[in-house]
């Protein structure tokens, strides 16, 4: 099916691994030009260099976007490279495992700067770059944990995805005049080196509660993430999917 966005330009921060990997390849499959931003100078060019193969461009930034120097050379280089700006996918993210009560006050601040900060200053700045256009997609990555609370999942990066949704709404409701959606997805446990942290018995514990019975994966993702990115999704926004194989909450 053609998603009718080939030729159109994105960033995706947190590109290197995972979902974000995921998504740059499902949009490049689909004729987009992709910046790929990483903290991982490796893993960026590696990913980078493989979409190029696809025959889209392909350029790696590296950046840490809970910095906002960072992220305003991010889209610096970003306009430099590509001109113009159509799609943001808001995925860099950290997932530490540790009890609420031994997180620190700084460890805190660290998480929902990195998840939440990253994903209002990116947005922000694709904003000014989308609405003289017309047209724009922006994608935040929430998760299973920010629906339903998370019992593996830490507190603090709990709340910076729950935090991410309500986000998602209000900027939906100030960008739709621009005909710039807004939406995010809500992933369950996916197949990531995240989910590799969990024990055997937390893992079974966790599929217990998924009718599906197994993990999910990246590319099933991707594949939401870059619908929402097309012209299919033209009148999707404010929406949180939930891509959870089912979960019983």
């Amino acid at each position: 099916m053609d998603l009718k966005i080939n030729g159109k330009n994105a960033i995706v921060t947190g590109a290197g691994k995972g979902i974000g990997r995921a998504a740059a390849f499902a949009l490049a499959a689909e004729g987009v030009n992709v910046v790929i931003n990483d903290i991982d100078e490796t893993a960026g060019e590696e990913t980078a260099g493989e979409i190029e193969k696809m025959g889209v461009k392909a350029v790696f930034i590296k950046g840490d976007v809970s910095k906002e120097a960072d992220v305003t050379d991010l889209f610096s280089k970003a306009i430099a490279s590509f001109k113009t700006l159509d799609i943001l996918i808001n995925n860099a993210g950290i997932s530490p495992k540790l009890p609420f009560y031994e997180i620190t006050a700084e460890e805190f601040e660290h998480v929902l700067n990195t998840n939440l900060k990253s994903n209002f200053m990116c947005s922000k700045e694709a904003f000014k770059y989308m609405k003289d256009r017309g047209w724009g997609r922006i994608i935040g990555l929430s998760s299973l944990a920010g629906l339903h609370g998370g019992i593996n999942s830490a507190a603090h990066y709990s709340a910076s995805k729950a935090a991410i949704i309500g986000l998602t709404k209000t900027l939906a409701k100030q960008m739709g005049e621009y005909n710039i959606t807004v939406n995010c997805v809500a992933p369950g446990r996916i197949d990531t080196a995240m989910t590799r942290m969990l024990t055997a018995d937390q893992l079974d514990h966790v599929l217990s509660r998924v009718p599906l019975r197994r993990l999910g994966t990246v590319e099933e993702v991707a594949a939401v993430i870059t619908f929402l990115a097309s012209a299919g999704g033209s009148y999707i926004t404010g929406t949180c999917v939930d891509i959870l194989g089912g979960y019983i909450g």
